[in-house]
């Protein structure tokens, strides 16, 4: 079941070591929890890929967690 849908603004989580960035993105694609999907990061225009975490947050950088 599907728990991200398309245009859907969602939470972006870049966590590397200690370090956590939390930012916006719209979601370019639907998915649900463990789904890999392209978001759009809001604030840079950047298209990045993540995984969907169980709360609708989108985990992304060199090991997408979630």
């Amino acid at each position: 079941a599907a728990i991200v849908e398309r245009n859907q603004i969602v939470s972006l989580h870049y966590r590397k070591a200690r370090l956590l960035i939390v930012t916006e993105g719209r979601a370019m694609e639907r998915g649900g929890e463990g789904d890999v999907v392209r978001v759009m990061n809001l604030a840079s225009r950047n298209a990045v890929f993540g995984r969907i975490a169980a709360d609708g947050s989108v985990h992304v950088g060199p090991t997408p967690e979630g």
